[in-house]
């Protein structure tokens, strides 16, 4: 045998099946590279699982070899090295010997047959064993007619004589824990091979050394003569004219496995664990780096899928690294889980915002901000939620409103109905913004002072049917009440804060969930925006999960221009939902501007949709439609640049630490209000010199009218909204 030598090796995602004719296509091109190098072709099994790999003896070989196979297989995929370790430790080997085999072909009555059969014998290695069929290609033969002193068929032996072929070793080799159960494994493969033997050709299982395996030596002369149409069944890939085969030990064609490459990170923020080595018992995570993530991500899937488990992961791993972050739940489990995991060391840094709480947090947009930027985020959140019901005159009122509220420096959104419906309260605060702005706010208030109190009525009702959805909720009253919250929002910036937010959609109601979301991050993105006097160096990265983006992303101006400018920011999102139909408008944006795409099984719709905007992925709409739960493909950007897609695995999340109720409690303690102090303090600005004056006629004359007041039982609020709307019916300005 020749001196072994170290070879250069490239893993072969083959794809689920290959059709006879292709392979053999392969083969006469590797036949033909010019001065005949060395080739080895390999089989391996563990836990069930066969995968390939192509080697040489040098880097410039593998490579031309590696072109041919995907010029070939346009569906393989390549990547360095092997991705199955200890492959040369073996316990047992053994060389196949077939009779005749210069002169002979094999038989081929049904060589879908035997891929299958040895195909079946590979996958019966366990997760703890493996076996090698090893294929050794070195010198050539070219095509000739067959020597006249040979007898029998002339036809037949045309058929071998006539092709390219190879001289050739062919050795099977297994690692098990038991001697006998390594032998059994390498004769079951073997014995599958006997279904290509004839009345003329044998085949038989020699002996040979484990070493010449683990090596891939070349023996000293060439036991096998063999043409390209007899090494097709010796090659154990899938090969079968049946496109749709499931074939043991392969993946099946759909779900398609996309392995992780080189360029797939495996340190930073896990991602998920790659499918493809998952199933031969590897653990290999696919990472992403912190400043890859401010590119922004966007997690696509319906309920059940996994979705919220990977939100969970990637949140508890920034916070483990000591990151800023902040995740918007529309509902409560997903923050409940991340609650009960935060490591012991940043217990103090988490705020939980939960408007269902005794003693919520609150947050005030009106506040910290410029006031001017303030105005239009609200505005901007109003007009996104009400859409058409939002006409011009109430889009006007309401940013005047909020314009002079946020300039008085000490106000919150609660106070906008007591604004328009009390007139002595509302003196207290233009005058001051009246000789302060003489042109801008001091004239709209002019105006609406001069206006009928039946005209104000008519002006003011459509805008206060919308803003009682925020006052006749307690709970959401009692959030945007607090004047002076306890807790900034610039501290998810400043301080590493975690801010975690519970919307409880199902419990506060969808409309009141919107709102305070929508609210939420337009004020997050305001804060962000001061970032921009702060050196770039020092803006260390913020993550922002938003579950159900497409109800709280209502951002004043263009999506894509605010995406591009939070990576400057330091701020990276990740925008997941359920479907793509729900983004609407923002879909395209959204698409363009989020760098890594993570989608998990959709629906046919979906499915299609995706797989035709991503040609290059080759997946196609049955791919994303047959992912099972917990998996998904994710193209990830790595390094600033994209990385080929990837079969993702989601894991679970970690063991609890703790009841997530004790987490929140403390956050209630140290950042929250207690009802009553908010009630009674939204109740002072009633009785404050100058707010005594009656209520505009016919806007009400009491508290409850304009949300302030006693608290109420959500029935209450509600029927009192009923019949308000209901008599005011569809009014708007036009």
């Amino acid at each position: 045998m020749s001196a072994a030598r170290a070879l250069t090796w490239r893993q072969l995602e083959l794809p689920s099946v290959i059709a006879p004719a292709q392979a053999r296509a392969l083969l006469v091109a590797l036949a033909a590279l010019p001065n005949q190098p060395r080739l080895v072709l390999e089989a391996l099994a563990t836990g069930g699982q066969v995968s390939w790999r192509l080697g040489a003896d040098d880097d410039v070989t593998v490579r031309k070899a590696a072109r041919l196979v995907t010029t070939h297989l346009p569906e393989a995929r390549i990547s360095a090295g092997s991705d199955l370790p200890d492959t040369d430790v073996l316990t047992v080997a053994g060389q196949i010997k077939i009779s005749k085999n210069r002169q002979l072909p094999l038989a081929n009555p049904d060589a879908a047959g035997v891929t299958r059969g040895v195909l079946g014998a590979l996958a019966q290695a366990s997760p703890a064993e493996l076996v090698r069929l090893q294929l050794v290609l070195g010198a050539r033969t070219w095509p000739h007619r067959p020597p006249e002193a040979v007898v029998g068929d002339r036809r037949r032996l045309a058929g071998k004589h006539e092709q390219h072929g190879f001289g050739c070793a062919l050795r099977a080799a297994a690692r098990s824990g038991s001697l006998a159960r390594a032998r059994q494994l390498v004769t079951g493969v073997a014995a599958a091979l006997r279904g290509l033997e004839s009345p003329d050709v044998a085949i038989t299982l020699g002996r040979v050394g484990t070493r010449s395996v683990a090596t891939a030596s070349s023996p000293f002369l060439w036991p096998l003569w063999l043409s390209v149409d007899d090494l097709v069944p010796l090659l154990a890939w899938p090969t079968s004219q049946d496109q749709d085969a499931a074939l043991p030990g392969v993946s099946p064609r759909h779900p398609k496995l996309l392995p992780a490459l080189a360029v797939h990170p495996s340190d930073g923020v896990s991602l998920g664990l790659a499918t493809v080595d998952l199933r031969r018992g590897v653990r290999r995570d696919v990472a992403q780096a912190p400043d890859d993530a401010l590119r922004h991500r966007h997690v696509l899937g319906p309920t059940g899928v996994g979705k919220s488990t990977l939100l969970g992961n990637l949140a508890l791993a920034d916070i483990a690294a000591g990151r800023g972050v902040v995740v918007i739940d529309p509902k409560t489990d997903l923050v409940n889980d991340l609650l009960a995991r935060i490591p012991e060391e940043r217990l103090d840094d988490v705020v939980v915002l939960d408007p269902s709480s005794d003693r919520p947090v609150g947050i005030n947009p009106l506040a910290g901000v410029d006031p001017d930027l303030a105005a239009d985020s609200i505005v901007a959140v109003f007009k996104s939620l009400f859409k058409d019901a939002m006409g011009p005159r109430s889009t006007d009122i309401l940013h005047a409103s909020v314009l002079t509220l946020a300039r008085r420096g000490d106000a919150s959104l609660v106070m906008l109905p007591l604004l328009l419906t009390n007139p002595g309260f509302r003196r207290s605060v233009t005058g001051r913004e009246a000789k302060a702005d003489p042109l801008g706010l001091g004239a709209f208030w002019a105006a609406f002072e001069g206006m009928t109190d039946q005209a104000r009525e008519q002006a003011l009702r459509p805008l206060l049917n919308k803003l009682r959805q925020v006052m006749l909720r307690p709970s959401l009253r009692a959030v945007f009440g607090q004047r002076t919250p306890a807790f900034q929002l610039s501290d998810v910036f400043t301080k590493q804060t975690i801010l975690l937010v519970k919307l409880g959609k199902d419990s506060i109601g969808p409309e009141a969930a919107q709102l305070l979301g929508s609210v939420l991050v337009s004020q997050l993105w305001q804060t962000a925006l001061g970032r921009t006097a702060i050196a770039h160096e020092q803006r260390s990265p913020v993550m922002v999960t938003i579950d159900e983006v497409q109800d709280y992303l209502r951002l004043p101006g263009s999506l894509a221009d605010a995406l591009a400018q939070a990576r400057g920011l330091g701020v990276g999102i990740t925008a997941a939902h359920q479907h793509r139909k729900q983004l609407g408008s923002l879909l395209e944006d959204l698409e363009a501007n989020t760098r890594t795409k993570i989608y998990f099984q959709l629906g046919s719709t979906d499915a299609k949709a995706v797989a035709e905007a991503h040609p290059a992925s080759s997946l196609t709409r049955q791919d994303f439609v047959a992912l099972e739960p917990f998996q998904a493909y994710a193209s990830i950007l790595a390094g600033n640049q994209p990385a080929p897609w990837v079969s993702l695995t989601t894991q679970p999340l970690p063991t609890p630490l703790r009841r997530w109720q004790e987490v929140q409690r403390r956050s209630a303690s140290r950042y929250g209000q207690p009802l009553d102090a908010i009630e009674a303090d939204l109740l002072a600005l009633l009785d404050a010199p100058g707010s005594r004056q009656a209520p505009d006629r016919g806007l009400g004359r009491d508290g409850h009218a304009v949300g302030l007041g006693r608290r109420r039982t959500a029935k209450q609020a509600t029927g009192t909204r009923g019949q308000e709307e209901e008599k005011s019916g569809t009014e708007e300005d036009s």
